[in-house]
């Protein structure tokens, strides 16, 4: 039976078009969805979702999000209303929050036993020397706890450096962390397509122009690799922590082992390096939102 998929996006972007032609060769009909175009009715007796003005609330089976920027908050509020309206989601809204928030992932990878790189944060100004001193001095990391593909991300070299960077994104009231720089892996990390439990593949992504930033985003280039058995497993419960379905985890290989960096769940699949990887990961990607669906279907019967 052909199903009505909704793809709940924030960007006009290849991944788009990518999961809508993957739906229609399965013999589903796709929509793409722009939260800005979405308007929500929060009512208990007619609660709805609106698209540019049409109710849409019993329109799909099943939304498939991809949230990013710009303003994302708006976009899980939109996927909430979905979740509210009994409307089956590939993703929920809390996990996409959590894996977008630096900050709530560590403490989420903290609880779960999960290896990461030692991280501090501070809201007071007073306390910035002591968390420089809690993940290890200089140099370290310093990232703004929202952003994606290497942006927001700073080398801080030494002590006046690592301040100035803190007190300044302070004065702006921007949320930042402060991570131990993990040396042996500058310029170097791996990112591990992660899928309903399961590592479908995996890349080494590498700067070419010494920026410790390996993202391909930043200019890095990306070799199709094979995880140890120890990465994939750190790789899957890092994704199960968040209990995020669709995941780019990304790690780095330290002298005490593998270390998780970040989880992004709005994944970008439409690079080269999934074809070497010989992988669709957009009908990955809907065939198992689809699986679920049914699963869920069956459960309720």
């Amino acid at each position: 039976m052909p199903l009505k998929i909704g793809i709940l996006t924030t960007q006009d972007v290849e991944e788009n078009r990518l999961l809508v032609e993957a739906a229609e060769k399965r013999g589903h009909q796709a929509t793409l969805l722009y939260h800005t175009k979405c308007s929500l009715s929060i009512c208990q007796n007619s609660p709805e979702i609106y698209y540019e003005g049409q109710p849409i609330g019993k329109e799909f089976d099943i939304i498939i999000p991809r949230v990013d920027k710009p303003h994302p908050e708006y976009a899980l509020t939109v996927l909430r209303q979905f979740e509210a309206m009994h409307i089956f989601t590939s993703e929920t809204a809390r996990a996409i929050s959590i894996a977008r928030d630096k900050l709530l992932c560590a403490q989420r990878l903290l609880k779960e036993n999960i290896p990461f790189p030692s991280t501090g944060f501070a809201y007071s100004k007073e306390d910035f020397h002591n968390i420089i001193k809690t993940v290890g001095g200089v140099p370290l990391i310093i990232k703004l706890v929202e952003g994606t593909e290497g942006v927001g991300v700073f080398l801080a070299d030494d002590m006046k450096h690592a301040v100035n960077l803190l007190k300044t994104f302070k004065q702006l009231s921007t949320p930042l962390i402060a991570q131990k720089f993990i040396e042996e892996s500058s310029g170097k990390d791996i990112r591990a397509f992660v899928c309903g439990g399961r590592v479908m593949a995996a890349i080494q992504r590498e700067s070419e122009d010494n920026d410790f930033r390996a993202n391909v985003s930043q200019g890095g280039i990306a070799t199709v690799i094979k995880l140890t058995e120890e990465e994939e497993e750190i790789c899957i419960k890092a994704a199960r922590a968040l209990k995020i379905n669709v995941a780019g985890v990304d790690l780095i290989r330290s002298n005490q082992g593998p270390l998780i960096i970040e989880i992004n769940a709005s994944l970008n699949f439409a690079r080269k390096y999934m074809e070497d990887a010989g992988i669709d990961a957009a009908d990955i990607i809907v065939g198992f939102a689809v699986d679920k669906y049914k699963e869920g279907l069956k459960n309720a019967a």
